[in-house]
């Protein structure tokens, strides 16, 4: 809802309570809309897992099997695929609000990575990033609000900008409220999907 009221999303994809078929459905219909130019956001809140001697990491559908085997769970690999040959966008990040989340990619970029902190040449950049709410571990889904303390802390530094805010921004408000807490956000760029320095920037319609 603060994606649509407060900042300039253009389209807001929703899938409440996906099977492993509508996710990529979604993930598809993305494909089709985005081109080099876009800004795309994904956001996952659910269960995940980790599974067998090479620690794959997967998302559980809504009616995903308590054990792994039946093919009804989503791997991160293949969301891989459409993050680095099937959507295109200048900058692209995935927030996870899930257990056992974490991208391990090989290979190097064909990208320049440049360090830089103006929003101007923040923008110019690409940017392919991942912010998850805990490392190889279980995971605090619980708050004082209906929300997840992971995700209640995004919407209050989306609620609280009135300009524009990095994502790296709302990644340090997220730490500070975790602080407390064993469990502890993570967020990093993936170099082999691309990543060139940039930053995702949330600008407020005001």
């Amino acid at each position: 809802k603060i994606l649509e009221s407060k900042y300039k999303f253009e389209k807001v994809i929703t899938l409440i309570d996906g099977n492993k078929t509508q996710m990529f459905k979604a993930f598809k219909e993305l494909s089709k809309i985005t081109t080099d130019k876009d800004y795309v956001l994904i956001y996952y809140s659910g269960h995940g897992e980790v599974q067998g001697m090479s620690q794959q990491r997967y998302w559980i559908p809504v009616n995903g099997s308590l054990e792994y085997g039946y093919g009804d769970w989503v791997n991160l690999s293949d969301i891989e695929v459409y993050i680095t040959d099937k959507i295109s966008a200048h900058h692209l990040a995935i927030i996870s609000d899930s257990c056992f989340f974490h991208i391990s990619t090989k290979g190097s970029s064909k990208y320049q990575k440049n360090k830089t902190v103006q929003y101007e040449k923040l923008l110019n950049k690409r940017a392919r990033l991942v912010i998850s709410s805990g490392f190889n571990e279980p995971v605090v889904d619980t708050s004082s609000d209906k929300h997840s303390l992971f995700a209640l802390s995004i919407i209050q530094s989306l609620k609280n900008n009135k300009n524009a805010i990095l994502l790296r921004e709302i990644f340090t408000d997220m730490e500070l409220a975790h602080s407390g807490l064993k469990q502890q956000p993570v967020g990093y760029p993936i170099q082999a999907w691309g990543h060139g320095g940039g930053d995702l920037i949330f600008i407020s319609r005001e």
